[in-house]
């Protein structure tokens, strides 16, 4: 199946058609009557692909007819993207103001007429394939659709659904209470050790829910002394393994350690300690791979135990030490229950009466697997539409062979907007339990032009993107969704990833040790193992790589460690969006070459130490989007400012100071992370350059003493956080007026405030709260123990409905309701949690006992360090799930 990309690829080209129509840069090119002809062309064929991808399961002819299809869109694509580049590479040459004989003779009339032939020229072919393609859709007997080009997503469901709905527990609790009563047993002599318990069951039912719920009970909990989760997944790999079960225990992520030292970590990690640790996902029956892994995990205490989960009935024979639990389907009526509480808002199920029985038709086709029940019922929520519940029940997917499963993935997939199937494909270049960052996942859609405008134009495309998320969430599409303010955090499920995986098939290639293969039609590569990819693909398929998009370099063990490979590589991939390039580079500088990809639009090399230099190469690449940099990274450069689409920067740098022309220079920069600057002293003090600014985190700078006075000048920034900045006193931002040195006088828009970790800030900064008077929500305070009461102005923050304070102990104890001395000036705020202990109600306050302290969970969840831990944590995907 070639999946609904040619729709979508369309449907993308037709905006970006659209919006080139009555350009100046597309009149300067005299390109217009040839957009015209092919937005005209285009049209005519996009009428019918949405039926086109309806049937090409059954018919092999319409399939072969969309993916030669989807070739010339992806080329059209191209094409624009280079008259796009070009003009933009214009842009900056005008700023740099030379008059050298390059620049003349880059501008001349002579140099414009040929790059106008050129693309005038492709866009002919382009268009030539288009008529010879749509000559052929007669005999298809295709029926048109109107084209939707408004992509908004007119409803989007509620998100405030508690996700624990969704768990799979209902009817589970016999289950639970079984398992519990096998771990709290107490040993005896002669058990083995450690104890196993395998958990078997098909995929879906649940199993992954049960184990982390029996994990977290407080009965099982308080029986051990450490507690670990790891997910193994397909690769059974000794090395990370006890990576991942390290991470768990402690946070470390040990990727340099070779496998002896990681086995002499994780003996003294266990060592006399009794543990409980959850093997997820197991897919190993490889029996000395275990019995190696089994040595290390004896080290633990007597009483020590693990949990595996695995569709294997193989695997739990070879790992476990007691008889398998094996989980059963859910019962009938528990199904019916589940999804009910999935479909049916409150108090809709009695006005519904005929859709409660088209339910339990459906709910009987899912074969009691509750990961479909669960699926489909959130597809169906708040929908009163018989045809749409019915639509459900009759589909053609049902005939399709299978457990109930993956016909209801099916029929969820085929539900979406079309918009939203491409990114959700998209997602399958990610390895199995991946840990997602919202912000991060969008500027990743963004690098493959699949967040399109809405109608709004206000809407940023970070916010259309967003909503694309949200909307994937509240789908089931996504699990694990977690809110943590200036992000959100969530996986997918493995059956989920198989789904997008299958569908998207040979536009997407995993190289590795054991599959050196790629396909022509390849789009999308993730390297698991670099040599594989250097010395047996590369040369195999040399004539394959021109249409690549996107390349992770994911090795756990070893990256691109040959500069000259790298540079072959990057030979090769002239059409590349997307590069992540991870450790073991032995190189300190990208190879100019870099600077070639005109159309890259994201590059990540953030756990890279070795790369110390950016070439003055990469800073031609004008259409970058988003650039993380690398830990080892030395400056960044003031060139930067060339990069004039940037809209997302990750920055790790081991200057002392951020120069003025540079990153000040950026108007359409959207966010800014300045992360781990061990030796700033100062931002750049032109930052009223920043126009579009809306996110500015900054996280363990200790060396940063204060911000610069041109922060009054981001009017537009809504979201702002300083986290583990030890010498950093917030009351430092001053200026002078009438010869008398006073706080600085702000005019901001924030939403979001917060300050976690600042132990040399000894009050809080009044001008960021009173110059947010009309648009502060939420305010967080965490580990500012100097800060000893709450400013006046605080009461004048009418729009304030959040208030959170932790770790604070003379603020903690002024808020406190009722009888602090600060409460008069907080108690209008509708909810205010102290010391994390927070009611979960929107219109009361909470707060700790006396003596309490907020739980490690909640105590995190207020903490800046955490999101930027778990943002990190999403760029370091290759050390912990590869």
């Amino acid at each position: 199946m070639s999946g609904p990309f040619a729709s979508t690829i369309a449907q993308s080209l037709l905006v970006k058609l659209g919006t080139f129509a009555g350009q100046e840069f597309c009149l300067a090119w005299g390109l217009e009557a040839d957009i015209a002809r092919l937005e005209k062309r285009l049209s005519a064929i996009a009428a019918v692909l949405s039926d086109a991808e309806q049937k090409q399961s059954k018919n092999d002819k319409i399939r072969f007819w969309l993916n030669d299809l989807r070739e010339v869109l992806y080329d059209a694509e191209d094409v624009l993207d280079e008259i796009e580049c070009e003009t933009l590479r214009r842009q900056v040459v005008k700023t740099k103001g030379s008059t050298s004989r390059n620049v003349r003779r880059f501008f001349s009339s002579s140099n414009m007429i040929k790059f106008r032939s050129k693309m005038g020229h492709k866009i002919k072919k382009i268009i030539e394939r288009l008529a010879e393609i749509s000559s052929l859709k007669s005999e298809f007997n295709l029926s048109e659709q109107a084209i939707d080009r408004s992509h908004v997503l007119h409803e989007e469901t509620e998100m405030n659904r508690s996700f624990e709905s969704f768990s799979g527990l209902i009817g589970r609790d016999k289950d639970k209470e079984l398992i519990i009563n096998l771990l709290a047993a107490p040993s005896k002599v002669g058990d083995a050790h450690p104890f196993v318990l395998p958990i078997v069951g098909m995929g879906g039912l649940g199993k992954t829910s049960l184990a982390k719920s029996v994990c977290d009970a407080e009965n099982v909990k308080s029986h051990f002394e450490l507690k670990m989760e790891v997910c193994v997944s397909d690769d059974f790999s000794l090395k990370q393994v006890i990576q991942k079960i390290i991470k768990s225990a402690t946070g470390e992520r040990c990727a340099d350690l070779d496998v002896g030292e990681l086995e002499k970590k994780l003996e003294e990690i266990l060592n006399g300690r009794k543990y409980l640790l959850l093997l997820d996902d197991v897919w190993n029956e490889d029996a000395q791979k275990w019995l190696l892994l089994k040595s290390l995990l004896s080290k633990g205490a007597d009483g020590s135990k693990v949990i595996v989960t695995t569709r294997s009935q193989r695997v739990a024979d070879i790992m476990g030490t007691v008889a398998a639990y094996n989980l059963s389907l859910l019962g009938q009526e528990d199904c019916l229950s589940l999804f009910y509480k999935c479909a049916f808002k409150e108090g809709q199920m009695e006005l519904y009466p005929n859709l409660v029985g088209i339910g339990k038709q459906i709910v009987a086709k899912c074969k009691q697997v509750p990961l479909a029940v669960i699926n489909l019922g959130t597809q169906l929520y708040g929908k009163t539409d018989e045809t749409e519940w019915k639509s459900v029940r009759d589909s053609e997917k049902w005939e399709e062979k299978g457990d109930g499963i993956l016909p209801a993935l099916k029929i969820s997939y085929q539900r979406l907007p079309t918009h939203l199937k491409r990114c959700f494909l998209y997602c399958s270049v990610f390895p199995k339990d991946y840990l997602f960052v919202d912000l991060q996942l969008v500027q990743f859609w963004m690098a493959h032009g699949l967040i399109l405008q809405s109608s709004n134009r206000n809407d940023k495309l970070e916010e259309v993107g967003l909503r694309y998320v949200r909307e994937l969430i509240s789908r089931c599409f996504f699990q694990d969704y977690e809110d943590l303010n200036y992000a959100a955090i969530f996986t997918m499920h493995d059956l989920m990833h198989d789904l997008a995986s299958s569908l998207a098939q040979n536009e997407f290639s995993i190289i590795s040790s054991q599959n050196h293969q790629m396909s022509k039609m390849t789009r999308h590569l993730t390297v698991l193992h670099s040599y594989s990819f250097f010395h047996e693909t590369l040369p195999k398929f040399p004539n394959n790589f021109h249409q690549v998009r996107s390349i992770v370099f994911a090795d756990s063990i070893v990256g691109p460690t040959c500069k000259t490979d790298f540079e072959k590589c990057l030979l090769e991939f002239k059409h590349l969006r997307f590069l992540e390039l991870m450790y073991g580079s032995e190189f300190e500088a990208f190879p100019e070459r870099i600077g070639a990809l005109k159309h890259l639009r994201y590059l990540v090399f953030f756990n890279n130490r070795d790369i110390k230099i950016l070439p003055k190469s990469l800073f031609k690449l004008q259409n970058l989007q988003a650039l993380v940099t690398g830990e080892g990274l030395e400056e960044l450069p003031k060139d930067v400012r060339y990069m004039i689409s940037l809209r997302y920067l990750f920055l790790v740098t081991k200057q002392k100071r951020l120069p003025e022309g540079g990153i000040g220079c950026l108007q359409f920069l959207q966010t800014l992370f300045i992360v781990r600057c061990e030796n700033l002293e100062n931002l750049c003090e032109d930052m009223q350059g920043l126009k579009s600014l809306r996110k500015l985190v900054i996280y363990r700078c200790n060396s940063l003493i204060s911000l610069p006075r041109s922060i009054k000048c981001l009017t537009t920034l809504e979201e702002f956080g300083i986290s583990e900045c030890r010498k950093l006193d917030l009351m430092t931002i001053q200026e002078e007026k009438k010869g008398k040195i006073q706080p600085l006088s702000l005019s901001l828009s924030l939403r979001i405030v917060i300050f976690d970790d600042l132990p040399s800030t000894i009050a809080l900064p009044e001008q960021f709260l009173q110059g947010s008077a009309e648009s502060l929500q939420t305010f967080i305070i965490n580990k500012c123990q100097k800060i000893r009461e709450m400013p006046e102005c605080i009461g004048n923050l009418k729009k304030l409905q959040n208030l959170e304070i932790s770790d604070c102990p003379s603020l903690n104890k002024r808020c406190r309701k009722e009888t602090g001395e600060d409460w008069p000036k907080v108690a209008h705020i509708p909810k205010i949690n102290v010391d994390g202990d927070d009611s979960g109600e929107e219109t009361s306050h909470s707060e700790a006992g006396s003596s309490g302290t907020p739980s490690a969970r909640e105590e995190d969840k207020l903490s800046l360090g955490f999101l930027l831990t778990v943002i990190i944590r999403g760029l370091q995907f290759v050390r912990c799930c590869c």
